[in-house]
């Protein structure tokens, strides 16, 4: 399941800005750990929102 940046940064209390950032973090850190892992724009796995990975 994904999740959207209003969700982000409800999660974390940050500001819309800062949650489409920690979502492009979060993305490229997925996409290093496993290159054949499909990212979604504007949306990151619940797993890592989840589990705070940042």
């Amino acid at each position: 399941m994904y999740v959207g940046v209003d969700d982000v940064c409800a999660d974390w209390g940050v500001s819309r800005s800062k949650g489409y950032a920690i979502i492009k973090q979060l993305s490229d850190q997925m996409k290093a750990e496993n290159p054949k892992l499909h990212t979604m724009a504007d949306k990151i796995n619940q797993f890592y929102n989840g589990n705070g990975f940042v």
